[in-house]
């Protein structure tokens, strides 16, 4: 059936990238667009009215955890002073062996809402760089029934990070946990890629930096060229992680990286943020950019959560100016890719402190074109003949918004994850009027956040402290809960 989307705004493709076409018309059918651009000449079968909408490429969202929120809640850890931008290690650093990984039913529900909310936030493709283990036949089912498009992979590492009684973070080795966490990625891959119609493919993991050692990351990019699969992993992500590959590597970890053949066109970089352009780095020897820029990794920016951790890419503008591949991606709640295409251009803004910097256009390249070259698709984040039918409709034409010339600034400026009205992922309908299509919103919230709410009433039992999760993030205000 031959579907034509009219009356809006229309993103089109042409001539090696974005053009916007005013009461333009995008045809699709068969799971591909046809047309995009002005008025279609040819005949449909069916008409979508946009008026007063952006149509736009589905965003691809690159970083995603499907573990949920109930460890960023704890990012910023109240509770200590040398915090020093540790990270992931605040909620993922436990005292050894008292944590303990949620129920089976508990991790369908995190899973289920996790997706869910990212569609809902503008993107058509979800980058999964590592969550909840295992239980991947009803992962791969999820995947179908929400109809989204993922990347996705088991993590898995040689070092664990643990926190001492004293609140002091260190690293436990057990190299061969990492190999069988490779072997098992692997098998997941030959498992499961190009399941859910193909929507799900696979990408290898190897979760940090600076808990892989090299042989592992060699052979897992080894595997990926093998497997002819994306790799990613976290690097330039916190100061201790940069210290420690420099104490271990004597270079940063992205020179690390380039000199093990760990960086080219088909890696991903999860943040990127600290690199010798960073002034918290202090490290004036080499030029981490022109590195990234030269191998051709991409880099994928999450702008609100380092924002919510007093951290700023230095700078955004920088990175394209030298020839970097950047992409968008959230990583935290809320999984906005509207929004984080404002935080990306505010915060270039200010870290420049250069209006100029952080344009809407190179913001919008970042959350639709960058995120392909990693990938190898020239049929995602734009709308041209031949490319997959991933496809937005955001509303612009409301009191939240304001009057505007330009949709894209309007979109960048004003724009919502919640104005996003209908998605649209290889031809099929996935979220329309706001709503998901094939689930009940009011259910896969109240499951997420009874399973959430599992995990913090454990917080104690593995927290270096002892804490509750009011302890370790004290509410805004003095709180008083119904039965306290």
């Amino acid at each position: 059936m031959k579907t034509c989307i009219t009356g809006g705004w229309v993103v089109a493709f042409r001539n090696g990238g974005h053009e916007v076409f005013e009461g333009g018309e995008v045809v699709y059918e068969n799971g591909a667009v046809v047309h995009a651009g002005g008025a279609y000449a040819g005949p449909v079968d069916e008409r979508i009215d946009a008026t007063g909408m952006l149509v736009a490429p589905g965003f691809i969202n690159t970083h995603v955890h499907t573990s949920g929120n109930g460890g960023d809640t704890m990012l910023m850890d109240m509770l200590k002073n040398d915090y020093r931008t540790t990270n992931y290690m605040s909620f993922a650093a436990p005292i050894k062996g008292r944590q303990v990984p949620p129920a089976g039913e508990d991790m369908a529900a995190i899973r289920r809402f996790v997706l869910l909310h990212a569609m809902k936030g503008g993107a058509t493709t979800i980058i999964d760089v590592g969550g909840l283990r295992g239980d991947w036949e009803r992962y791969a089912e999820l995947i179908e029934s929400l109809g989204a498009r993922v990347y996705a992979g088991p993590s898995f590492r040689e070092r664990n990070t643990f926190t001492d009684p004293q609140g002091r973070i260190y690293y436990d080795s057990d190299t061969e946990a990492g190999r069988k966490g490779l072997a098992a990625a692997v098998d997941y891959i030959r498992a499961f890629n190009g399941a859910a119609g193909g929507r799900l493919r696979g990408m290898l993991n190897p979760a940090q930096v600076e808990t892989c050692g090299e042989a592992l990351l060699r052979d897992t990019k080894a595997a990926a060229r093998e497997l002819n699969v994306p790799v990613h992993t976290h690097a330039g992500g916190n100061l201790l992680e940069f210290a420690e590959i420099l104490r271990e590597q004597r270079r940063t970890p992205i020179q690390y990286l380039a000199d093990i053949g760990f960086l080219d066109a088909r890696t991903l970089i999860g943040h990127g943020v600290f690199t010798t352009a960073h002034p918290w780095s202090h490290y004036p020897f080499g030029d981490d950019l022109r590195v990234l820029a030269e191998t051709g990794a991409t880099v994928g920016h999450c702008p609100y959560k380092y924002a919510k951790m007093a951290i700023v890419l230095r700078s955004f503008q920088r990175y394209l100016e030298a020839g970097v591949t950047l992409a968008l991606g959230t990583d935290t709640f809320p999984m906005d890719m509207v929004s984080e295409l404002r935080w990306a251009g505010i915060l270039a803004k200010v870290a420049d402190e250069n209006y100029q910097a952080g344009q809407p256009r190179d913001t919008f390249n970042a959350a639709t074109l960058g995120g392909c070259v990693f990938l190898g698709r020239d049929d995602l984040g734009r709308l041209a003949p031949g490319a997959r039918a991933d496809i937005i409709l955001v509303r612009l034409d409301h009191l939240h918004s304001a009057p505007y010339r330009d949709p894209i600034k309007a979109l960048v400026d004003f724009g919502s994850g919640r104005d996003v009205d209908t998605a649209i992922v290889e031809g099929r309908t996935v979220i329309a009027g706001g709503h998901a299509v094939a689930l009940d919103e009011a259910q896969v919230y109240a499951h997420a956040r009874d399973a959430i709410g599992r995990f913090w009433q454990h917080v104690p039992d593995w927290h270096w402290a002892g804490a509750t999760v009011d302890q370790v993030i004290p509410p805004a205000y003095p709180l008083h809960r119904r039965g306290d």
